[in-house]
């Protein structure tokens, strides 16, 4: 008896597909529509994003057990790539409405490495131990310490945690928006900026000899620092928008339009403004999102925990897959999913707690420990870190 699978020589090989996935779409669709009610909150506010980023893990979770598990090719296949447009779009436009381009100062860097590295060490001691229990994978002491700081060297495949490669990528795309903003140049200028050092970083990994290595990104270059000119914008954009589609048939013309040009995109070097045609669909759907004056809690939840699913879902559906092998695939998908929730729900908690205890300590708290003063730990709630969260 199989306790569970890997996907390296294995593939699932459904008889109907098109009936399975239309169960699990369905089922899908009634929990986002039984958990939908009326919202009167701002454009792309806070519940907005967390939306929008619940939506990304729907994508990430069938583009990758498509790409990966099953033997047939779906038509969302290319699921994983729409949810890292979603989640650094997202990332530019919440960084933009926090900081602006501002000279940046305080706990900027405090909160976004205590927000991505807790859970990142402890996924990574979950799974050298899995690896090395479940399917005899080794992991050299090197590889290791790499990995703790978020530095990935060795090939996809063999990675701990393959999806990983993600923290990397915007701990760097922050490093250049933390940059820009203390020049004392206009706003404008800045963002002229920000573009020039993304895409020169992408060119430098491009020409490095570890291109493979590192090359996953580049494709995304533009969309970090699009999230934060529409940050900017956003209200001038939607006016804009608007005020030539006031008809509400109107806006789904160019969302089609959009979607067209995205799926018939050529593959040459513009492959790396590519990503610009599904945004323009996203900021479409959101302002009719917007006029119906909906939200989802179920997605709104996903989107709560995206980060911790983001870094959970590859390994268990991959690696070490307890369900998706099994029969009927629409039953045991929900098992996996379900299964996925409650390790991301204890995976956020067990990081808050490191952060309370171990990352947010300030130099005030330290200086009260020596003066034998009381220090004071804290009080980071679970509704505030899910307010900070970038995903």
């Amino acid at each position: 008896m199989h306790y569970f699978v890997t996907y390296s020589n294995y593939q699932i090989d459904l008889t109907a597909p098109a009936i399975t996935f239309g169960i699990i779409f369905a089922i899908i669709f009634i929990l986002i529509g039984i958990t939908c009610k009326r919202n009167s909150n701002s454009f792309f506010d806070t519940q907005t994003t967390a939306s929008l980023r619940g939506v990304g893990v729907l994508c990430l979770l069938f583009g990758h057990l498509s790409i990966k598990c099953l033997k047939q090719e779906m038509f969302f296949t290319l699921g994983g790539y729409w949810a890292v447009i979603i989640f650094l779009f997202i990332s530019g436009y919440g960084l933009y409405q926090k900081y602006q381009l501002n000279n940046i100062r305080g706990s900027f860097w405090e909160k976004r490495i205590s927000r991505l590295y807790p859970p990142l060490w402890i996924t990574l001691v979950l799974f050298i131990c899995l690896d090395y229990f479940l399917i005899n994978l080794r992991h050299p002491l090197q590889e290791i310490l790499l990995n703790v700081l978020g530095i990935y060297k060795t090939d996809m495949l063999i990675r701990i945690n393959a999806v990983a490669w993600f923290v990397t990528y915007i701990m760097v795309q922050y490093l250049a928006y933390w940059l820009i903003s203390k020049l004392p140049l206009s706003d404008i200028v800045k963002l002229i900026c920000l573009f020039i050092m993304c895409f020169s970083i992408a060119i430098l990994v491009y020409l490095s000899p570890r291109k493979n290595n590192h090359s996953m990104g580049l494709q995304y270059t533009i969309l970090f620092p699009v999230g934060v000119l529409f940050g900017k914008y956003q209200k001038q954009i939607i006016t804009l928008i608007t005020k030539h589609l006031r008809n509400q048939i109107n806006l789904f013309k160019p969302l089609f339009i959009s979607l067209v040009i995205f799926y018939f995109w050529p593959e040459n070097i513009l492959n790396i403004i590519r990503p610009l045609a599904l945004i323009i669909p996203i900021i479409f759907i959101l302002i009719i999102y917007k006029r119906i004056n909906l939200q989802s809690t179920f997605l709104i939840f996903l989107g709560n925990y995206s980060y911790e699913i983001y870094l959970l879902h590859g390994p268990f559906m991959v690696k070490y897959d307890f369900f998706l092998f099994r029969e009927p695939l629409y039953i045991f998908f929900f098992v996996y999913f379900a299964s996925l929730l409650i390790l991301s729900r204890i995976l956020s908690q067990a990081s808050i707690l490191i952060k309370n205890n171990f990352l947010m300590l300030s130099v005030e708290n330290i200086k009260n420990k020596f003066s034998g003063e009381k220090s004071r730990t804290p009080d980071l709630n679970v509704r505030q870190a899910q307010v900070d969260k970038f995903f």
